[in-house]
């Protein structure tokens, strides 16, 4: 994580020489990479991701995004037998598609507000190793499966030309995988944890 915001500092420093060039993104497309920070509310640890995001710009004031990411395994609690900590990594590989209301500060400031869905799909696997009887074993079973999910949150896009720009944002993302724990076999209940939680991103945007 300490990693990530460096990274976007020295890229921000070094865009500030370039203020007197920018001029306004608008009625393009572009593409570029992005990285960054997910953590769901329930998770002991949370995970980088990676990935693309494509952007479509209607005038200076509206927006489409279309992304695909990776993410890594992030790590749940899944309880404890006989004072052994069983944990579930969860991985996941969103597709989005996200709304951006552009509320440009000059040409060289572009905040934004963003809403969306995405299509998730998520593999849970259970460190078990030979550990509980054979109900909480098939309670427990590996799972990947796809998730629906929506967003919304906040950003800022700063031009370096008219061409090029970063963008970082922060979001908040519903999505209702289900992390089981041996708790579920008393309590009959499946959704005591969730990947709710938030991101944080970065990106180098290429428009044409």
């Amino acid at each position: 994580m300490k990693t990530i915001v460096s990274v976007f500092a020295l890229l921000l420093f070094t865009a500030a020489p370039l203020s007197a060039q920018r001029t306004w993104i608008e009625n393009t497309v572009g593409v570029g990479p992005r990285v960054g920070w997910y953590e769901s509310t329930d998770a002991d640890e949370g995970a980088l991701y990676y990935g693309f995001q494509a952007r479509l710009r209607w005038g200076s004031n509206i927006g489409l995004e279309l992304a695909m990411d990776y993410r890594d395994n992030e790590m749940f609690s899944a309880g404890t037998i006989d004072l052994r900590r069983l944990r579930a990594e969860v991985m996941y590989i969103p597709i989005s598609a996200t709304v951006m209301i552009f509320v440009p500060v000059g040409s060289w400031l572009n905040p934004y507000g963003m809403a969306g869905v995405g299509w998730y799909y998520t593999i849970t696997e259970y460190q078990l190793r030979d550990a509980g009887s054979t109900e909480i074993r098939r309670l427990l079973e590996d799972d990947s499966n796809f998730e629906p999910g929506y967003h919304f949150g906040l950003g800022i896009e700063l031009p370096l030309t008219h061409n090029i720009a970063l963008n970082f944002d922060a979001r908040y993302l519903f999505l209702g995988t289900e992390i089981r724990s041996i708790r579920d076999v008393v309590n009959l209940d499946t959704e005591t944890k969730n990947s709710d939680g938030i991101m944080f991103s970065g990106g180098l945007m290429f428009y044409l």
